[in-house]
């Protein structure tokens, strides 16, 4: 397949190491061997919550030490996202954005003039209507296409296997 024919050529991954984004990377890295295509991948550094000003006014140098943890972390989870794609011999560029998650990564998407945006759907959550509002909000907003990836639960996991060993029992006969 020629670089003008491939439908996506430069695919994004919103990644946030949940098992939902987990899953979207996962199908995001497959899908960019068979169109032999880079991903990228966005991380959004959410704000600190409400109560960590009340550490600034206690300790400032505790605030910094814990913004500096949760820099961090978001970092490591960029980090983390590449190291898969390289260990699917895939090159992934990680990004880190700051700020609103949908403006920053609508601003992402069309700065980049992207293909297609993965995104990871949550199975279960207790914050489902932020997030699902986010999602919503994305695909409202996006300047490509959207693909939402559904998290595979144990259950579904188990049973795929399963059925795969099914098949491969019944093909065997």
């Amino acid at each position: 397949m020629n670089r003008s024919t491939k439908p996506f050529q430069k695919i994004i991954v919103a990644y946030d190491d949940s098992p939902a984004a987990r899953q979207a990377l996962s199908v995001g890295i497959e899908l960019c061997k068979i169109l032999d295509a880079p991903l990228q991948t966005v991380t959004v550094i959410e704000p600190p919550p409400a109560y960590s000003a009340f550490v600034v006014v206690a300790n400032s140098d505790v605030a910094q030490d814990l913004e500096s943890d949760r820099r961090q972390r978001y970092q490591e989870i960029m980090e983390s996202a590449v190291a898969e794609g390289n260990r699917h011999s895939i090159k992934v560029t990680g990004h880190l954005l700051e700020g609103n998650e949908v403006e920053r990564v609508v601003s992402f998407l069309r700065a980049r003039e992207a293909d297609l945006l993965m995104i990871g759907l949550p199975q279960h959550s207790s914050h489902i209507s932020r997030l699902w509002s986010t999602v919503a909000n994305l695909e409202q907003n996006a300047p490509c296409s959207v693909l939402a990836i559904r998290a595979l639960s144990d259950r579904v996991v188990g049973q795929r296997l399963f059925d795969e060993e099914r098949t491969h029992s019944v093909s065997q006969l």
